[in-house]
């Protein structure tokens, strides 16, 4: 009795060792943007190694590094953004502050520009969510969002919502904020390969968990060169029906 329990303790000691390991190199990768990089690719494959980020991102980050902006990145996760204060709400991420987004720990009108990507899908009080992000935007302040539209569930359970492209508009001006620009962030191929992976993993795997994730794992860098499309589709006309992810550029309504 005395060996099995002493076996017991060892193995719980061993996996708390792993995972305080796991913690710290998670958060040495966050704080490097090209180790993350490398990490996020190869966890996730190509869809964040290839995933083609907005032109619209890149100039209002670039600007607002130039100009000396306020600029606030609401839900970072893992991605810290420089020059840039970075909000998650759960300190595992690595962000430089954290808070809730419903009630951002910021005076009023304290930012020129707020990025939010791919956060409001996981927040269960978007409009909420998004009043919160308005206050403290200033009077000509941008809100920059990124939201899915055909993306399969993931990170469930916390996973509530999507909309198309003029559902999300409606969201932002309940929520008393007004969309100056919008369009495709993620093209028809990439809804493609993202179905195609998911549902042929389902199928091969048989319902085997660990299975199911290699399957999803291979196949993401299987399809991947379809994903070369986008630049392509993303012009024609039918695209918008067909998206993985909309971009939207908000203003406060005042």
């Amino acid at each position: 009795m005395r060996g099995s329990s002493g076996m017991r303790l060892g193995r719980v000691s061993w996996v708390k060792n792993l995972e305080r390991f796991r913690s710290r190199a998670r958060q040495i990768a966050r704080t490097r943007s090209w180790l993350y990089a490398i990490v996020r690719t190869l966890k996730y494959g190509p869809f964040f190694g290839v995933r083609r980020r907005s032109p619209l991102r890149r100039e209002l980050l670039k600007h607002g590094t130039r100009e000396g902006w306020r600029m606030l990145n609401l839900g970072s996760g893992g991605c810290r953004l420089r020059g840039v204060v970075n909000l998650d709400v759960t300190p595992v991420t690595g962000p430089q502050v954290v808070g809730d987004g419903y009630a951002l720990p910021f005076r009023d009108e304290t930012f020129d520009v707020i990025f939010c990507e791919y956060v409001i899908e996981h927040v269960p009080d978007p409009e909420s969510f998004l009043r919160a992000a308005g206050r403290t935007l200033k009077a000509d302040g941008r809100l920059y969002l990124e939201a899915p539209f055909l993306q399969p569930g993931h990170d469930l359970p916390g996973d509530y919502t999507r909309w198309t492209r003029n559902g999300f508009v409606r969201e932002m001006e309940r929520a008393g904020l007004s969309v100056v620009r919008s369009g495709i962030h993620l093209g028809p191929a990439f809804t493609l390969v993202w179905i195609a992976k998911d549902f042929l993993a389902a199928v091969a795997s048989l319902g085997i968990d660990r299975l199911h994730r290699i399957f999803r794992y291979a196949l993401a860098w299987a399809l991947s060169p379809l994903m070369l499309l986008d630049p392509w589709l993303i012009r024609l006309p039918q695209a918008e029906a067909l998206a993985s992810g909309y971009f939207f550029l908000a203003v406060r309504d005042d």
